[in-house]
């Protein structure tokens, strides 16, 4: 385009450029949703292989009955087996122990916290006489106590201690098991676990009072998706520790206790964020472009504000890049600056003036402090993001309070007539 295009088709060019940048966004955003597969891939796998998450399931008393299926006939009556089942019994008190040491393990470029650590799970009963009832048959001799729990999640063979007597262990379907004949009265049962896992650690609330202890070397837990809080926590940068008291709970319970290993930092999480703010970093500068044009008699080409709305979007690509590599906000430092002053120096050397190239970097530095506020600030972004809009259109409509925009199309138009009749 050349210097004596009408202001009207200077702007319609610029909503066009920024049309096809927010192509080259989308573009972006693609690249962004793969590299995050990619790393849940990767996550996944490291969590398979240390185990995945390790989930305590219950301690039981477990006494398999049979239904008996009485029949009557002209001559007798008749009794034939039926259907099977299992008595699941949980005990009054549950206590669990458990002190974990966490790693981050890497699969290539991505990272996911594993554990490994004991646990130690101590359960009190009070067993009483099996009521008799007609049809069901109890086989109290063939009873044993479960502990359901993946193998997976086991480094060592555990034992039982049940009372005063060891008993040795064999792996079921549905956890670890050891036989022991039902009688009624109060038995202790108390075993120690070398555990391994990924990501999270809980138990189920299967006794009518359960206490847990976790003490773990990772500084960031999440707890906020269980249904019970612990009562006390305690977290430092080297660690932290954690207890949880629920005075009630059932055979069938559903509750779940525990934490997940949470990432300090979601690096794609704020990529994700950063990434909705893509329009406003394209929007901003060619405001200040724009206002160069208007006031310091700057004229630029459509390329020119092309090239630099893509060195602004390129930020994104830049930033998604070096963030799988670095600290995530080294990385913002590094892209930021790239960015402008790539764009601010392409400015200076355009318009030969130093003083227009430090205003845009300026520019720069307010738009990307912003950005970096709003990531950081996640409960303040939306306040955050009203004030700064309401800024950036204070600022344009202060400097455009006059008779700015008509006196430049009446310029223009005054060079488009000087140079029609020096034409002919």
């Amino acid at each position: 385009m050349k210097k004596n295009n009408g202001f009207t088709v200077k702007i319609i060019s610029i909503g066009v450029i920024i049309l096809l940048l927010m192509i080259g966004k989308l573009l972006i955003s693609s690249k962004l949703e793969d590299r995050q597969y990619s790393s849940y891939e990767a996550c996944s796998s490291i969590s398979k292989a240390a185990g995945g998450p390790n989930v305590l399931n219950g301690i039981y008393l477990a006494v398999p009955f049979e239904y008996t299926i009485y029949t009557k006939d002209e001559d007798h009556n008749s009794v034939s087996p039926g259907d099977k089942g299992t008595l699941m019994i949980s005990p009054k008190k549950m206590n669990v122990d458990s002190d974990l040491i966490s790693e981050k393990r890497n699969l290539g470029i991505y990272s996911y916290p594993v554990f490994t650590g004991s646990v130690s799970l101590k359960a009190d009963f009070d067993l009483v006489e099996l009521k008799i009832e007609k049809g069901i048959k109890y086989k109290t001799d063939e009873a044993y106590f479960l502990l359901k729990v993946s193998d997976v999640s086991m480094q060592s063979h555990p034992k039982f201690l049940i009372n005063d007597g060891e008993y040795d262990t064999e792996l079921v379907g549905s956890g670890i098991k050891t036989n022991f004949k039902y009688a009624k009265g109060k038995f202790h049962f108390e075993t120690d676990l070398s555990v391994r896992g990924a990501g999270t650690f809980e138990s189920v609330v299967n006794a009518d009072e359960t206490t847990m202890n976790v003490k773990c070397n990772w500084n960031s837990p999440g707890f906020t998706e269980y249904d019970y809080l612990p009562v006390r926590r305690e977290i430092t940068d080297e660690g932290f520790t954690a207890t949880w008291n629920i005075p009630f709970g059932s055979v069938d319970s559903k509750y779940r206790i525990g934490f997940r290993l949470v990432e300090s930092v979601d690096v794609y999480k704020k990529l994700d964020r950063a990434y909705n703010y893509g329009l406003l970093f394209i929007v901003v500068p060619f405001i200040a472009l724009f206002l160069f044009e208007l006031f310091a008699n700057v004229q630029l080409h459509p390329v020119q504000y092309l090239l630099s709305g893509a060195a602004s979007v390129v930020f994104f690509l830049l930033l998604l890049a070096l963030s799988e590599h670095m600290n995530f906000d080294h990385a913002y430092f590094i892209s930021g600056a790239a960015s402008g002053t790539l764009v601010s120096l392409y400015i200076a050397s355009i318009s030969r003036r130093k003083k227009i190239g430090f205003v845009m970097a300026g520019v720069f530095v307010a738009l990307y402090s912003y950005l970096f506020c709003s990531l950081s600030s996640e409960d303040f972004a939306l306040l955050i993001g009203s004030l700064f809009a309401f800024i950036v259109i204070a600022v344009l409509m202060f400097f455009t309070r006059k008779d700015n925009l008509v006196k430049m199309d009446k310029k223009n138009l005054r060079e488009e007539k000087k140079l029609e009749s020096s034409s002919c």
